[in-house]
């Protein structure tokens, strides 16, 4: 349906656009000592975009970025535990989808050259079948976020932003799920991976 595919697009925004290896920006706090923290709970996240999204496709991205997030920090030799108030960690994410439209930079074929246009002598703006077409842009982002239970303060993030494309709901959950385990590599390992 096309409302389901609009949703898909503008929902978490969240397709590969031919990329098949994510660049991730983390940031770790000077003298956070992760190593040492070996619990994490998981507190949730949120997912915004400038449209309204299913609940059904949210919670059906929240379980799975869950999962991911939850399962590359086992890998890492980290425990999660139920109450985040015996936790030495607390996990959470954000998803966020934007759409923005851009001018191609490149010259059109043909096109006056712009002094000539704005000559006095030539006052009149080219037709608009030969203005540049503008190109939707949807960008999507997954951020994992990791605090501090005693100071609130964040003690790592990772983050990858992306121009992205999706032709279905499930796709889109599909890469943020990616985009997600693809940020939780980058977490410092405790351990050995199993």
């Amino acid at each position: 349906m096309g409302s389901h595919r609009h949703y898909a697009v503008l929902l978490l925004a969240l397709a590969a656009g031919c990329a098949t290896t994510w660049q991730v920006d983390s940031y770790q706090a000077p003298g956070a000592d992760i190593r040492s923290r070996p619990t994490f709970a998981w507190t949730g996240g949120k997912v915004g975009t400038a449209v309204e999204i299913k609940p059904s496709v949210v919670a059906a991205a929240d379980q799975r970025i869950r999962q991911a997030v939850v399962a590359g920090l086992v890998k890492k030799g980290y425990q999660e535990v139920a109450d985040a108030k015996s936790a030495q960690m607390l996990v959470s994410y954000q998803v966020a989808g934007t759409r923005k439209y851009q001018t191609p930079n490149s010259p059109r074929f043909n096109a006056p050259n712009p002094d000539d246009v704005l000559m006095t002598s030539n006052p009149q703006p080219p037709a608009a079948s030969e203005l540049p077409r503008e190109r939707r842009v949807t960008e999507g982002s997954v951020i994992v976020f990791v605090d501090d239970p005693a100071t609130g303060q964040i003690i790592w993030r990772g983050a990858i932003s992306e121009e992205t494309r999706s032709s279905s709901s499930e796709q889109a959950i599909r890469t943020a799920e990616e985009m997600a385990a693809a940020i939780v590599e980058t977490f410092p390992a405790r351990s050995a991976s199993r």
